[in-house]
């Protein structure tokens, strides 16, 4: 884990993600208020299940965060997926 990073992404509450075309996604990560505490992209071939959803959790991972409960992604308001996150 990077150093910093546990103090960095302690107010993480959500985690979103969007897909703008084949193998491109972007993951944002926010706090309570929804505001963004980092963005960044990832190159992913394949389906949402399993296989950007596992390359997702190990980002997350390395960021110090998790996911929360069985089956944390929904469809949100604007149409990206999200979850909630916690400290790992």
């Amino acid at each position: 884990m990077t150093t910093g990073a546990p103090d960095r992404f302690a107010a993480a509450r959500w985690v979103t993600v969007e897909r703008h075309d084949a193998g491109r996604w972007s993951v944002t990560v926010l706090d309570e208020a929804d505001d963004e505490i980092a963005s960044f992209g990832m190159g992913v071939e394949g389906e949402w299940e399993p296989d950007v959803v596992d390359h997702v959790a190990f980002a997350l991972t390395r960021l110090g965060l998790r996911t929360v409960g069985a089956r944390p992604w929904r469809e949100d308001e604007l149409g990206l997926t999200r979850a909630a996150v916690l400290p790992a």
